[in-house]
């Protein structure tokens, strides 16, 4: 699913550059428009593997956690974007630059996002197996998993920031051989 989801949250908060809207707005429209359209991708592979019963509307259990989780993370990746690129423009055009920035802003999204996922578990336990929410609040998992998640999501989408203007000079000449 990630495979999935994660370029359509990059493919949506693209499109959303172009709207004229304030940081926080934007990333507002880009984490619901992608909860939204997602969700039930989501929902339904966690349900097939936990092998409990899926229904339409269980395609969209937990929703109210989850995009309140994804607006935040969409807010924050364009406010720290934004305030990243505008602290330093000339470094933010060099590839370290890029790197840095995007890993940066990843990092703090998925930070400052991160309780959202502990409360969409708790919102998704199956009813007979739920727990209180002191006993399914694990301190030191919630940080593991935040830290190394974080991390691999920064260094993938760091690294993605220096492969795309390769891809885009490839895709130009491939373009202009084809035109010719």
């Amino acid at each position: 699913t990630n495979f999935i989801k994660f370029p359509f949250f990059e493919a949506t908060s693209v499109i959303m550059t172009g709207v004229d809207l304030s940081p926080a707005l934007r990333g507002s429209v880009t984490g619901a428009v992608f909860c939204t359209t997602t969700l039930p991708i989501t929902n339904f592979r966690f349900r097939k593997s936990m092998g409990m019963p899926i229904t339409a509307s269980s395609l969209y259990q937990a929703y109210l956690p989850t995009v309140l989780r994804d607006i935040l993370y969409g807010i924050v990746r364009n406010k720290v974007m934004t305030a990243m690129i505008e602290r330093n423009p000339e470094f933010a055009r060099t590839n370290a630059g890029r790197f840095v920035n995007m890993f940066a802003t990843v990092v703090a999204a998925c930070v400052l996002s991160a309780p959202g996922n502990e409360l969409r578990g708790y919102c998704l336990q199956p009813p007979n197996r739920a727990l209180p929410f002191g006993e399914f609040f694990k301190p030191d998992k919630f940080v593991r998993s935040t830290s190394i998640g974080a991390l691999i999501m920064a260094i993938s989408l760091g690294v993605g920031t220096l492969a795309t203007p390769q891809v885009e000079k490839l895709w130009h000449t491939i373009r202009a051989y084809l035109q010719s």
